[in-house]
């Protein structure tokens, strides 16, 4: 009789086991199923997207006084920088009035703020108007370290300078305010960062933002009258990285500061999935015994698993069918194309809530210049048909194992692109969303560098801004100032970087890895507000903020904003204030740092008290 009973609960026990199991199955399934929908969603809301950036309009920003930046077109110093700082003004929608020195003058009273891009000041930017203008409660934000003149002299106590001397060379910088979010006492002595900068002593009135390593006063703050002047001691505003100095040193001199920015953390893996080497590595092998195929399988993708769910980060990635270097047809199934691949990791990435994007049928960058290709040791393509055929190829590979998968996101080769391409991409890919290159400037003039934006063809561009699994110091400071100036981290690694012995700074994976884990906890701490998100996700709400405008209603007790062309998605601000956040009506205020708040909008009008 026992023997019987017992075996019954057994029964039941395995019963329950199954069950629970096929439960378990199921929910994974239907997850699974869930981010298939939300693929197909993405596309739907592109396109209502494209529609709604047709009702854009920047008119809005008439009504607010301007802000003027003056410079000299006779200078390719000056045309640099007042070209950067134009273009964060655009993005944090200001309302902007250009003054040539080189053709007119200019009158400071009917500005918000002036922004002065000159090196060397002449007597048309009339100082003492500029003095009387700060005096009776304007902002002045000079942009460049200046050669001393008889108009320095008449200004440089008011800008809080007790003694000065002639420019020389400076390097490195040391943060002694969080100008850039999050960075306060940041200290980067590292070679990228050299100026030409005025020795100065300054008054113990005056708020000190940045120094160099040596202790040269490079960014501070001093109070006049009813206004304020902010200075930058360097020549370094010329370059596109350091943005983030211009927003963050904007949005400290004027009381309240409030602008736009996009609140996103993006992650790419270039090459991937994509057919694996075969053969062995003798650091993997000495190291996992196994060979590359396995420890890409057993050991690293686990791991970036595991640091992507731990660490907050979402992969997007970008597929390739074939490493064979064919820029002439037939494209159909080459030999090294890796379908059982794609289905095991594509799936992990879609389960993860990842994306997947397309790199390429192979990896020959998209682009017809002989020389551009020797560069990459590269084949370049002899027409613009065979572009288009090599991308349908690859797409039908995407679909034959995901059928119902849109591919959405571009990510070319090496980070280059030919219009060539461009245009072939928009002839074979009806679904292409986003593409995703460089944001920093490229030198050498091959790679496809972008700015954040909507092109007039509809394609979304989404430039990322960092790579690589350790920590740079050059990609550190990159990473602040664009997260300052636009709340965007973007970074991409290759997996291949792992087994070349040069790109991996001869690392093990267990070092690189532990390095990589390094960075990406450093920071989940500094910036915990920022959004997790994938490629096409992150480029539509970018779309979104681009195409809103907001009108600024500002008073003693509170920040009104009301949103122009607002589409039902939160939207982001950055503020700037030394005010207690009081009320919050139709949006979250959330603060990330000293005297600095996430704003969160969820309507098209919303209201932040101020307080005490």
């Amino acid at each position: 009789m026992n023997r019987d009973v017992k075996f019954t609960r057994n029964v039941y026990i395995i019963l329950i086991a199954v069950l629970l199991l096929a439960i378990i199955i199921q929910v994974a399934r239907s997850q699974y199923v869930l981010k298939f929908k939300h693929n197909s969603d993405l596309l739907e809301q592109r396109d209502v997207l494209l529609t709604a950036a047709k009702q854009e309009d920047k008119s809005v920003l008439s009504d607010q006084a301007p802000y003027c930046l003056v410079y000299s077109s006779e200078s390719e110093y000056s045309r640099a920088v007042k070209g950067h700082t134009k273009k964060m003004l655009e993005y944090m929608q200001k309302q902007i009035s250009e003054f040539d020195l080189a053709e007119e003058g200019y009158d400071p009273k009917p500005c918000s703020n002036v922004l002065v891009a000159l090196d060397s000041w002449p007597e048309k930017l009339n100082v003492n108007a500029l003095a009387d203008y700060v005096n009776n409660g304007g902002y002045v934000f000079f942009l460049s370290s200046t050669e001393i003149n008889n108009q320095y002299n008449l200004l440089y106590r008011k800008l809080g300078v007790t003694s000065f001397g002639s420019t020389f060379l400076t390097k490195g910088i040391k943060l002694t305010s969080n100008v850039l979010i999050g960075e306060n006492n940041m200290k980067m002595a590292d070679d990228f960062i050299m100026n030409s900068s005025n020795p100065v002593e300054l008054d113990s009135s005056v708020q000190l933002l940045a120094e160099t390593v040596e202790g040269t006063p490079l960014i501070w703050r001093h109070s006049y009258g009813k206004g304020a002047f902010m200075v930058f001691n360097g020549t370094m505003l010329q370059e596109k990285i350091n943005r983030g100095i211009i927003a963050g040193a904007l949005s400290m001199l004027e009381p309240d500061m409030i602008y736009p920015i996009f609140n996103s953390k993006l992650f790419y893996i270039d090459d991937f999935p994509a057919p694996i080497p075969k053969g062995f590595s003798d650091s993997i092998y000495e190291e996992y015994q196994r060979d590359i195929p396995a420890f890409f399988k057993d050991i690293w993708w686990p791991d970036m698993l595991r640091a992507a769910n731990n660490l907050g980060i979402k992969y997007t990635t970008g597929l390739i069918q074939t490493y064979h270097d064919d820029v002439e047809p037939p494209f159909q199934y080459p030999g090294d194309e890796d379908r059982h691949g794609l289905i095991t990791y594509g799936r992990e990435v879609i389960k993860s809530g990842g994306e997947i994007g397309l790199h390429g049928y192979n990896h020959q960058s998209l682009q017809m210049s002989q020389k551009v290709a020797n560069k990459f040791g590269y084949n370049p393509w002899r027409s613009q048909e065979n572009m288009v055929n090599s991308i349908k190829e690859a797409i039908t590979f995407a679909n034959r194992s995901f059928p119902s998968y849109k591919l959405m996101s571009y990510i070319p080769p090496s980070n280059v692109l030919s219009q060539e391409g461009r245009e072939a991409l928009k002839e074979a890919w009806p679904d292409l969303a986003v593409i995703a290159s460089l944001y920093g400037e490229d030198g050498e003039g091959a790679a496809y560098v972008q700015e954040y934006e909507i092109a007039k063809d509809g394609v979304l561009e989404m430039p990322r801004v960092t790579s690589g699994y350790f920590e740079r110091a050059y990609d550190h400071w990159a990473e602040a100032n664009t997260i300052t100036s636009l709340g965007v981290f973007s970074h991409f690694i290759h997996p291949d970087d792992v087994i070349d012995e040069e790109r991996s700074g001869f690392l093990t994976w267990d070092e690189l890895y532990k390095d990589f884990t390094k960075k990406l906890d450093r920071l989940q701490r500094t910036y915990p507000w920022l959004r997790e998100m994938i490629s096409t996700e992150a480029a539509l709400d970018m779309g979104r903020t681009l195409t809103s405008t907001v009108k600024w209603q500002k008073d003693d007790k509170s920040i009104t904003g009301e949103i122009h062309n607002f589409q039902g998605h939160d939207l982001y601000y950055i503020l700037r204030t030394e005010h207690k956040i009081s009320r919050q009506v139709n949006c979250t205020v959330k603060k990330i740092d000293t005297n600095t708040f996430l704003v969160t909008a969820h309507d098209s009008k919303f209201v932040i008290g101020l307080g005490g």
